[in-house]
């Protein structure tokens, strides 16, 4: 269960900042275009976690069910973001089977989308709470990510 809105709302931008074409009088919005990660964490019995990171930019939400409290954005520093996307890259998301929301366990949702020409790379995959803690990689991810909230929000998540 995703506990905000659609995984395409969320976080403030971030990426690399690409100047639009502008007519005169038109508002130049520009576009991003980077990498972005989404960690969505559901037990069982309903409690949610939704994070989104897009460049150095950290979105996050919480709930149980209906009830939902979003975070808001934070700006990571530079060896923040870097230590992140390290251990995005080391979680190895897009080797990774595809797996399925296990209802009875609760799930643990890695996305992430990778620039490329025109369209984006776009890999999504489940894993159940019981194998997520035996796997060191995804073990590591949600442990940092927990010390961001923590700094950065002043919450602790339970995930």
């Amino acid at each position: 269960m995703v506990i905000a809105a659609p995984l395409g709302i969320g976080c403030s931008t971030g990426g690399t900042y690409m100047s639009g074409g502008r007519q005169e009088s038109d508002v130049d919005r520009g576009e991003t275009n980077g990498r972005m990660f989404d960690f969505v964490s559901n037990k069982p019995e309903g409690d949610d976690w939704q994070i989104r990171v897009r460049d150095s930019s950290l979105w996050a939400a919480y709930g149980d069910r209906e009830d939902v409290t979003e975070l808001g954005t934070a700006n990571l520093t530079k060896k923040e973001t870097a230590k992140l996307w390290e251990l995005v890259d080391a979680a190895e998301i897009p080797d990774r089977k595809k797996g399925k929301k296990d209802e009875d366990e609760g799930w643990v949702q890695l996305r992430l989308r990778e620039p490329d020409e025109g369209e984006h790379d776009i890999f999504s995959v489940f894993i159940s709470r019981a194998d997520a803690e035996e796997d060191e990689e995804v073990v590591s991810l949600a442990g940092y990510l927990q010390d961001l909230i923590q700094k950065h929000f002043k919450k602790t998540p339970e995930f």
